[in-house]
């Protein structure tokens, strides 16, 4: 019996494979890239307008200056004039540039960056934006003093501790206090890739009873240690919508918890300060 050819099975063509975004080749980026590093470019809104940027870093919403507006505008009202801020996990110096400006010539920005390469960036923009202010520290901070592999693949703002093959220092935040190279911060900006836990434990010994923190997320997990952390240090706490919605369902990238020790202010004005731009 022959089948009609309407009625024939045919065998399903080859999966495509997905597109890869075009780039230059290797060879001639070794030329450009120095070049394009070096090209300036102004930030068009948000709450760094006006400040420069590099080219070469100039996309994810950076340039355009939607680069995580929202939180940079929570940290621009966290933020006070003369406070010690703390930006741990720095990269580009996005948020560091920010804090220079809010904390003014009375206060101090120490920026935390142990990637080689992130942190010429870091330099670069804090040089080009006049930020005499900010001090850059080629530091990973966690819970013990010594060294660790650094890196990972993607993006280098998901760099962390444990990936990659860069080799860089570690050190507890609160060596760094008691020998004197910083200052206690008042204010702290934590975005370590996982890493929130170990860092915490090795600032809380040396974080001051009136600090503020903000503390990107990353999971679950660490979410409920820091939490437990906070907590019998006597802190207050105040998730963002963000943060209370990955808490209820499927976790959303990298949400903010605020901190706030027993000598930080009035919670309901810091619960106004965190969700202002949420209304």
């Amino acid at each position: 019996m022959r089948v009609a050819p309407s009625c024939r099975s045919t065998p399903s063509p080859p999966p495509v494979p997905p597109a890869r975004p075009w780039q230059f080749p290797r060879w001639f980026r070794r030329y450009s890239d120095p070049i394009v590093r070096e090209l300036r470019v102004p930030i068009l809104s948000g709450p760094n307008r006006g400040r420069w940027w590099s080219l070469a870093s100039a996309g994810g919403g950076h340039a355009s200056g939607r680069r995580a507006r929202a939180q940079l505008q929570m940290l621009a009202r966290l933020i006070r004039p003369g406070d010690v801020v703390w930006d741990v996990g720095a990269h580009h110096g996005f948020v560091s540039i920010l804090a220079a400006a809010c904390v003014g010539r009375a206060g101090s920005v120490h920026a935390f960056e142990p990637s080689a390469r992130n942190r010429a960036m870091l330099e670069r923009h804090v040089r080009w934006n006049a930020r005499s202010s900010v001090t850059v520290h080629p530091y990973a901070l966690s819970d013990y003093d010594g060294e660790a592999s650094f890196g990972g693949r993607g993006t280098s703002r998901m760099f962390a501790l444990g990936g990659g093959d860069e080799h860089v220092a570690v050190r507890r935040a609160t060596t760094l206090v008691t020998e004197g190279r910083c200052p206690p911060p008042s204010f702290v900006k934590v975005d370590v890739e996982g890493a929130e836990a170990s860092l915490l434990a090795g600032l809380l010994p040396v974080l001051p009873a009136s600090a503020r923190l903000v503390i990107a997320m990353h999971g679950a997990e660490q979410d409920a240690r820091c939490v437990a952390l906070l907590l019998d240090a006597g802190h207050r706490l105040e998730a963002t919508a963000d943060l209370r919605r990955s808490r209820a369902g499927t976790w959303n990238s990298d949400p903010d918890l605020v901190s706030v020790g027993p000598e930080g202010g009035d919670a309901a004005t810091i619960a106004s300060l965190v969700h202002d731009g949420e209304r």
